[in-house]
């Protein structure tokens, strides 16, 4: 269980800087038609933005297995809690509702806003897939946890910051000039006033983290814990760098790109570690 819900976790982070490719390249209507390519065509043309938006297509379905046969090997276990059933069985909803939103994305010729929903149910999969990860390895290490009211509220604050920060990420691109193909002109906002609120919401999630830091030190001895928490340092860290080289250099898409994979790693490094804070170790018992 264990390893089927680790490897639907990363599966659920490669799409999105996958999906990232496909909008950076201009590869959005790469295959202008759904669930065929082109035409009556499900393979194809010989053209490289075709090829992109294809293999991101298959990778997608391959997501979308492993994150289905997660939720049936975490619903079959019978020692996984009601948090970690419902988890897998988020992960898997959401990546099957990809696949209708990404047509529907295709058919309105890559509405910004469609394209930024399509990012964000990429994120509720991947937090819901560590989320599964993370019940599972409870039960294997025998690890026993429960929610305890003061880390619970302070780690739904932390949630809070981090999906404002995303969402306001989400937004400030809805505003910039990667639309995901180069006759798509339709954009959402003004960049400028997005990237300022993006700015201010990584402040905010930067004084909030120190705040848990601070809080939550006593739970040093918590490895399930202290393992993604300091991840999430150096993860910030070089997210904030990135995202100040790409704006100083006009945003190109390859730097962007990483921004977008680095994006990922942030939420589900940092969903694991609010997960972890919100849930004390109560007990445990023989490993599975």
């Amino acid at each position: 269980m264990r390893w089927i819900t680790g490897i639907a976790m990363a599966l659920l982070w490669v799409i999105i800087p996958s999906g990232g490719i496909v909008r950076l390249t201009d590869s959005g209507l790469g295959c202008t038609d759904w669930p065929l390519c082109e035409n009556t065509s499900v393979i194809p043309a010989m053209d490289a933005n075709a090829w992109i938006e294809y293999t991101n297509r298959m990778l997608s379905g391959v997501v979308m297995a492993f994150a289905v046969l997660a939720a049936i090997v975490v619903m079959l276990s019978r020692a996984t809690s009601g948090g970690t059933r419902a988890a897998a069985i988020v992960a898997a909803v959401a990546t099957v509702a990809q696949v209708p939103l990404g047509a529907v994305t295709v058919v309105f010729e890559l509405h910004p806003l469609l394209v930024g929903s399509h990012f964000l149910l990429s994120l509720v999969a991947l937090g819901a897939g560590v989320i599964a990860f993370l019940g599972a390895d409870d039960v294997v290490r025998g690890v026993r946890r429960a929610v305890t009211a003061a880390s619970g509220w302070l780690a739904f604050l932390g949630v809070a910051a981090l999906a404002t920060t995303l969402t306001t990420g989400v937004l400030t691109t809805a505003a910039g000039p990667h639309s995901g193909d180069p006759d798509v002109t339709h954009r959402i906002g003004s960049i400028d006033a997005a990237a300022y609120w993006h700015v201010r919401a990584v402040i905010v999630l930067g004084v909030v983290g120190l705040i848990i830091a601070i809080v939550a030190r006593r739970r040093r001895d918590d490895r399930g814990f202290m393992v993604p928490a300091l991840l999430f340092i150096p993860l910030f860290i070089i997210q904030v760098i990135i995202g100040e080289v790409q704006w100083r250099t006009q945003l190109p898409w390859e730097v962007v790109v990483f921004h977008v994979g680095v994006a990922g790693l942030v939420w589900g490094v940092g969903i694991a570690a609010l997960w972890r804070l919100a849930r004390s170790i109560t007990g445990k018992s023989a490993p599975a």
